[in-house]
């Protein structure tokens, strides 16, 4: 733009009907860089002399189009969209509630969206490291740590649905593929948050939200193909509103990859669905996908000299393979500022391990069948949001000798009911937040020896405060052991285990943080003190079955600072990034090793006891630097890098096992070849490095000389690889416009959304 054209300010700010500001809303002018309104819901706009078309969209709003002058600052008020979804506002932190959080937006999710799981998708944000087992992000297990934490002590919500399974709290979205397609925003809370439902928030919680359904008919086709047979399709469908108030949104989606490990390969297909009755005060909502995957397994890792040969090496065998399922539907009727809802998750399948992998020998199946069934009722008012969540879960556990009958069968039980109150109140520029959470479950095993049940009761409070910019939280989480803690890695319980011998962790959580938001960028900043007591640690080692193994430390800390930022430079460019800098620290760790003698027979167990030792893979840096050139709607390109410091295996944090630091450049670029149809080419690790080694683990022993030896093995992911993707989408020509009467004034929406 040329320096000789005045420039004349226009701003507003946009409110919901009750008039409370929108924070994170997004306001744009055609040919213009778009914003995000601030916490108190205003944005502004540098435009020459000129009447503007501004476009105001928000994830669970009517987007509107409204006439704007320069000069002019201007109120504009969001509906509610036929689809609102009141649990997800009552389980999730708005933008003046003082936690720190992350919102991902369906334009960031659009973006940045390849066909990679969740955990992949969301690797650019915060404070999170993510690895796929298979090498890449759409091949097989992927896994997600935050701020150090793994994803089973992070609580994983659908719409207000808890996702992770009750017994080992472990989310695997390799079960529910494509699911990205069908998100319209992402909340990532880091630390104890705010409560939610399902097991309680330890390092975290990530709320997924479902696309709304759409006022009016469309058609979206998507393909794809890669590196490593990498095959992606899905079609969605959007009804638009039907006669009656009725409205539907579907996706099928299919998608295979032979994974970057060798025989690591993975077919998968989801069908995602969403229906909705509106009537003149109520609406009746279900939604639900079924998902299923086919894979060969690669969750062991690879030692660290056979990758320095063959970094594609896999040390499972091609028969060694899974199958699973999972099916999820959730029912709602929302009225006015309630909700109330049931839903159901059955996960099923079976996977299959060597007793013995060198020699091939003894194929076992190991079969797992769960059932979750719960019920959920929130209520909102302008102050304040209760929820009261009740469900049962129970899951069987068998395992098979292939060809020859039954090996064991068992199953657990677990119920849990949690309620709770939030309140927010406002004094002048203060805002005031506090949360409170009870929750109590019991977990009971039926096998071959009797066990115990066992019941755990929680309160989980939060408060905060925010002044501008500015806010601060503590809060307080507890949280039971998973069964895998509880059975010590078994899979049918051989011994009567005392349950009480693993004791729940606690989390005493400090935050606090400053946020500015302006017409050109963005800037959040904050620090963070993680106390825990009595934490349930991965010990670096795993299970027979591959499951992690942890135990109870007495005192542990993960403390640093965090910053996101972003500044639009000009126009058409864009430079976004964020930081995690942090000290991480158990303060007593004893490490049990195994004694060799000179035949090479373990003779003994010898522990050994560490202070003050970091947690094992918990990088102390990690950073996401990105830059994106947009020179016209048609047209953009981008790249982020993403930087994770070493980590170590253990937590003797001997410095001859660790996982290497790494920086990788991730880059796209997508273009508009017609009006409906947008091609996409992401290069992920673009300048092709070798040792991406982002987690992995160690078995450390004491040699016959009494030094002490050990084998690292790694993880290793893709080097440079690609995904080129097609998406084209058009409206009906038959679409019906009927729109739902807007029972405040009688009148009739427009197409847009406005009056």
């Amino acid at each position: 733009m040329s320096p000789l054209v005045l420039l004349l300010v226009l701003s507003g700010v946009v409110f919901d009907p009750n008039h409370h500001p929108i924070g994170g809303a997004r306001v744009a002018i055609e040919n213009v860089q778009p914003v995000t309104t601030a916490a108190d819901g205003r944005f502004r706009f540098d435009v020459p002399r000129g009447t503007y078309a501004l476009r105001v969209t928000q994830s669970g709003f009517q987007p509107r189009t409204i006439a704007a002058t320069a000069g002019e600052d201007v109120a504009i008020t969001l509906r509610p969209l036929l689809a609102e979804n009141i649990v997800v506002s009552g389980i999730r932190a708005e933008a003046e509630t003082p936690v720190t959080k992350t919102d991902v937006s369906r334009v960031e999710i659009e973006r940045d969206y390849y066909g990679q799981d969740i955990p992949m998708l969301l690797r650019d944000t915060p404070s999170i490291n993510a690895y796929a087992e298979g090498g890449v992000g759409g091949s097989g297990y992927s896994y997600i740590t935050l701020r150090g934490v793994s994803s089973s002590r992070i609580n994983f919500t659908l719409d207000g649905v808890p996702l992770a399974d009750s017994e080992d709290m472990a989310t695997y979205f390799v079960d529910f593929p494509d699911l990205a397609h069908s998100l319209e925003s992402i909340q990532v809370q880091r630390g104890v948050g705010t409560s939610t439902v399902g097991s309680a928030s330890f390092g975290g919680s990530i709320n997924l939200e479902s696309v709304p359904l759409s006022q009016t008919q469309m058609t979206d086709v998507w393909l794809g193909g890669g590196s490593f047979g990498t095959k992606l399709v899905n079609v969605g469908y959007q009804s638009g509103t039907l006669p009656g108030g009725f409205a539907i949104y579907g996706r099928l989606s299919a998608q295979e990859t032979n994974g970057f490990r060798e025989h690591a390969g993975t077919r998968q297909h989801n069908l995602f669905l969403s229906a909705a009755k509106q009537n003149e005060d109520s609406q009746l909502k279900l939604t639900g996908f079924a998902g299923h995957e086919y894979q060969q397994n690669s969750y062991f890792a690879a030692d660290a000299q056979t990758l320095e040969t063959n970094l594609r090496a896999n040390p499972m065998s091609p028969d060694e393979r899974d199958s699973f399922g999972y099916n999820l539907a959730q029912l709602e009727y929302l009225r006015s500022n309630m909700t109330a809802s049931v839903f159901f998750q059955r996960g099923y399948g079976w996977y299959r391990l060597y007793d013995d992998e060198a020699n091939q020998i003894g194929l076992r199946q190991y079969g797992l069948d769960g059932l979750l069934i719960g019920s959920m009722v929130t209520y909102s008012t302008p102050h304040a949001n209760y929820g009261i969540h009740v469900n049962e879960f129970r899951r069987e556990h068998t395992r098979d000798l292939i060809g020859d009958g039954r090996d064991y069968y068992n199953y657990g039980t677990k119920s849990e009911a949690n309620a709770f109150a939030k309140f927010n109140w406002d004094s002048a520029s203060w805002h005031f937040y506090s949360d409170n959470q009870l929750r109590t479950t019991d977990f009971h095993y039926h096998g071959d020896v009797a066990i115990d049940p066992i019941r755990w009761m929680f309160f989980n409070p939060k408060i905060g405060i925010r002044h501008g910019g500015f806010y601060a939280s503590a809060g307080l989480s507890r949280r039971e052991p998973a069964r895998n803690d509880l059975f010590q890695g078994e899979d049918n319980a051989t011994i009567p285990h005392d349950l009480h011998a693993v004791r729940p962790e606690r989390l005493l959580d400090f935050e606090a943080g400053w946020d500015l938001h302006t017409a050109r960028g963005s800037i959040s900043s904050n620090i963070y003190m993680m106390n825990f007591r009595n934490e349930i640690a991965a010990t670096g080692e795993l299970s027979d079955i591959g499951l992690p193994l942890r135990r109870n430390v007495d005192r542990s800390y993960r403390r640093g600072i965090e910053i996101n930022a972003s500044w639009q430079i000009a126009p058409t460019l864009q430079v976004r990034g964020n930081a995690n800098v942090s000290r991480n620290r158990i303060h007593e760790w004893t490490q049990f090793y195994d004694v060799y003698d000179v035949a090479g027979n373990i003779v003994d167990s010898r522990p050994v006891t560490y202070f003050n030792v970091e947690p094992l893979l918990t990088p102390s840096v990690i950073l996401n630097p990105a830059i994106d050139y947009t020179p016209s709607s048609r047209f953009a390109l981008g790249a982020v890098g993403h930087y994770v410091s070493k980590s170590h295996l253990d937590n003797t944090n001997n410095e001859a096992f660790v996982a290497p630091s790494f920086f990788v450049v991730d880059a796209s670029a997508a273009v508009s070849v017609w009006r409906s149809a947008r091609v996409m080419l992401q290069v992920n690790n673009l300048f092709n490095r070798k040792r991406v080694f982002p987690s992995g683990y160690s078995y450390q022993f004491f040699t016959p000389e009494g030094t002490i030896d050990g084998i690292s093995y790694f993880y290793p992911q893709a080097a440079r690889n690609a995904v080129l993707t097609l998406r084209f989408g058009f409206r009906s020509p038959f679409a019906v416009h009927r729109w739902p009467r807007d029972t405040a004034n009688g009148q009739q929406p427009t197409a847009n959304g406005n009056l």
